[in-house]
């Protein structure tokens, strides 16, 4: 065993000392028993552990608590099954270097996790959401996951893999373990290549709905639908590949600390540490949420690409629509930009829209064959490279016929 794998199994063991809920309880080499009652995964607690082999057979479930799938360990979805996050218990799913998620569903049954709350109730940041962790590079060696979890990532190995997510959503999730301590969507940490990553939708996240923190996995045919914070956001060291992404913006719905269809940044400083952030995105439509009536400051909310110092990103084949493309009524103003209703029940702050393309300092960014419209402004920051860049006021919008029959672009009112 390497030594990154001892160091991340030492760090592990030491915070489940620490917390006093760690378990070595087996089955007869069939794993804990994960399921309380006849459909609760889970026993409420933060330290819950899925060891061995567990198989969930298609059917609608109540996660509990924060899920570990452990070292050494895998927990297999079958395709239509709804997993449900309680809300009272923060519950999410979190696996672990070494473990692994196959979750393979299909166009016409994708596999579901959602609110437990009734249609017409649901709101951001009612359950935790999901994690993915492995050992491929980051720049900072060993990192804690975002978000509260014990969970260390990251190791030597660009090629490991954590399973399999194909034809996933993931809706209302990004409850805030501490104050801007809030679970993403899906989370990323050191993922490896060899992980499968396609057709995948987060809705209404009460933070980003995508982000990786270093690693090397590949994704494809992902949908951010009205999340809060960033729909796509890369970090210490990232260097997949990611292709046919599709981001929608709640013209009503921007984040204090800044939302952006994409943010890039190279570690929490931003100073030129390796393996530098160098993620490429191709074939990207967004559907932003701003129009060019604009009102009060727009500089609180850069709404479109987010580049930090040291970051070296390339964007081809790429749409963004701005948020009069959604709303021809838009107003860039606190008045117009409260939520829409969806208001999570916790310290979640409202923003308004600036510039489609952000900058940051010392960058290096690359655009070719880009369609940008319906943003307050256009670029702002550290000039970009531009290859066939097109920005303009206002265009009709349209989702890819990809999206068609997994996708849901109305989870609010869904009967589960």
């Amino acid at each position: 065993m390497d030594r990154y794998r001892l160091k991340i199994i030492a760090l592990t063991a030491l915070v489940c000392l620490t917390g006093s809920s760690c378990t070595d309880d087996e089955n007869n080499g069939q794993g804990n028993n994960i399921i309380y009652g006849e459909n609760i995964i889970g026993n409420g607690e933060q330290t819950f552990e899925i060891k061995d082999h567990q198989y969930l057979k298609r059917g609608t479930y109540l996660m509990k608590g924060w899920c570990y799938v452990t070292y050494g360990s895998t927990l297999t979805i079958e395709a239509g099954t709804v997993i449900k996050g309680d809300k009272e218990t923060r519950a999410a799913l979190i696996v672990e270097p070494g473990g692994k998620l196959i979750a393979r569903g299909t166009v016409d049954a994708p596999i579901v996790f959602t609110s437990e709350m009734p249609a017409g109730k649901r709101k951001p940041g009612d359950w935790g959401g999901l994690i993915l962790c492995g050992y491929a590079r980051n720049n900072e060696d060993i990192m804690q996951i975002e978000g509260g979890p014990r969970t260390m990532h990251g190791g030597p190995n660009n090629a490991d893999n954590s399973g399999v997510l194909s034809y996933v959503r993931v809706e209302f999730a990004g409850y805030p373990f501490k104050k801007n301590q809030e679970i993403n969507g899906i989370t990323f940490g050191s993922v490896g290549n060899g992980t499968q990553i396609d057709h995948l939708q987060v809705s209404y996240a009460n933070d980003d709905a995508f982000e990786w923190f270093g690693g090397t996995v590949h994704a494809e045919y992902l949908v951010a639908y009205h999340c809060w914070d960033d729909d796509f956001d890369i970090d210490n060291g990232y260097s997949g590949t990611c292709r046919h992404l599709l981001g929608i913006r709640h013209p009503r719905i921007a984040d204090i600390t800044g939302s952006h269809a994409f943010e890039c940044s190279n570690n929490g400083t931003n100073t030129p540490a390796t393996p530098t952030t160098a993620a490429t995105f191709e074939d990207v439509t967004i559907y932003g949420p701003a129009s060019g009536r604009v009102q009060g400051d727009p500089q609180q909310h850069d709404a479109a690409v987010q580049r930090h110092p040291t970051t070296a990103a390339t964007f081809e084949d790429v749409t963004i629509y701005g948020p009069a493309s959604g709303d021809a009524s838009f107003v860039n103003h606190p008045d117009f930009i409260n939520g829409g209703g969806l208001r999570p029940e916790n310290e979640s702050m409202l923003g308004l829209f600036g510039a489609a393309l952000y900058m940051g300092n010392n960058t290096s960014v690359t655009f070719r064959n880009c369609r940008i419209s319906g943003y307050p402004s256009d670029m702002e920051g550290t000039p970009a490279s531009a290859d066939n860049v097109v920005f303009s006021e206002r265009e009709e919008t349209g989702y890819p016929e990809w999206t068609q029959g997994w996708c849901n672009f109305n989870p609010q009112e869904t009967e589960y």
